[in-house]
């Protein structure tokens, strides 16, 4: 039985108790992953709530999520309970919790009737994601005076090199996983939280907009842009960055094309088999 928050909150009925249930979080927590790929409320519940079943309800949502950035399923696949709980070895409940969690943040939805599915953002919440990306992102180039030193300056310059190392070679689904790196650490070294998780639930939103509208031949990320910005932001010229990334993402943006990709058949099982090996 996987404890909700609200339950958690009820539980918890003094200090003492909160704090028994966060040491025993901490103690059993495995899967280490980008924040993004774990839910906010999958966040609270590990601080609040004792874990069960070797936290698979957590697993479920990162295994699914995962498979959703790089791609592996599409928007409109259907995520079959039975199957998903066959391969996590839990029961169909857990699993409902978890195909929650997702539909919480906007990434899976439930049909009357008809099961969950990974969601399908239309034209105009696709337009809605990529202007409130913008707003954001902007955001986070005023929000980062001041607040980058050589450590961090570093820690960017080696994410680009990997990028470059990365879009050297032909894996599609390496270059999805890579895609958002450079955006996630400049909002970490923001220090703002909120901004922080705003961003990343955007950019994992995003990820399927690409799935349905990016052009075959569009570059996701360029690491072209991520130098130029990083340039403009080590010598703090905040307003350089700015203009940097506001073209940046016009070049991602006219990448897009607003009309649905077809969605090649693909057994859920088997995806989620490559999945787990990838994010255990």
């Amino acid at each position: 039985m996987i404890i909700s928050c609200a339950e958690s909150v009820h539980t918890c009925r003094n200090l003492r108790q909160r704090a028994r249930l966060r040491l025993a979080a901490k103690g059993v927590a495995k899967v280490h992953l980008r924040k993004w790929m774990i839910p906010d409320m999958a966040r609270f519940a590990m601080k609040e709530a004792p874990i069960h079943s070797d936290d698979i309800c957590e697993d479920i949502c990162a295994t699914l999520r995962a498979a959703i950035f790089e791609g592996e399923l599409k928007p409109g696949d259907k995520l079959v309970e039975e199957t998903i709980a066959r391969h996590f070895r839990t029961s169909r409940t857990v699993v409902r919790g978890a195909l929650s969690m997702l539909a919480q943040q906007s990434l899976a939805e439930r049909r009357r009737n008809h099961g969950s599915f990974v969601a399908t953002p239309g034209e105009a919440e696709a337009r809605n994601l990529l202007a409130t990306r913008r707003v954001l992102e902007i955001a986070v180039m005023d929000a980062l005076k001041g607040k980058l030193g050589p450590k961090q300056v570093s820690q960017l310059a080696r994410t680009i090199a990997h990028e470059n190392q990365v879009h050297a070679g032909h894996d599609r689904a390496a270059k999805k996983r890579i895609a958002g790196d450079f955006h996630y650490l400049l909002a970490e070294f923001t220090g703002n939280t909120v901004l922080n998780r705003m961003l990343e639930n955007i950019l994992a939103r995003l990820s399927l907009v690409n799935a349905l509208y990016e052009r075959a031949t569009a570059c996701s990320c360029g690491t072209a842009h991520h130098e130029a910005i990083l340039s403009h932001l080590e010598r703090g010229d905040l307003a350089g960055a700015r203009r940097a990334m506001a073209v940046h993402l016009d070049d991602m943006e006219a990448g897009i094309v607003f009309r649905a990709a077809s969605t090649e058949e693909g057994g859920l099982l088997a995806i989620l088999e490559r999945m787990s090996a990838k994010v255990s």
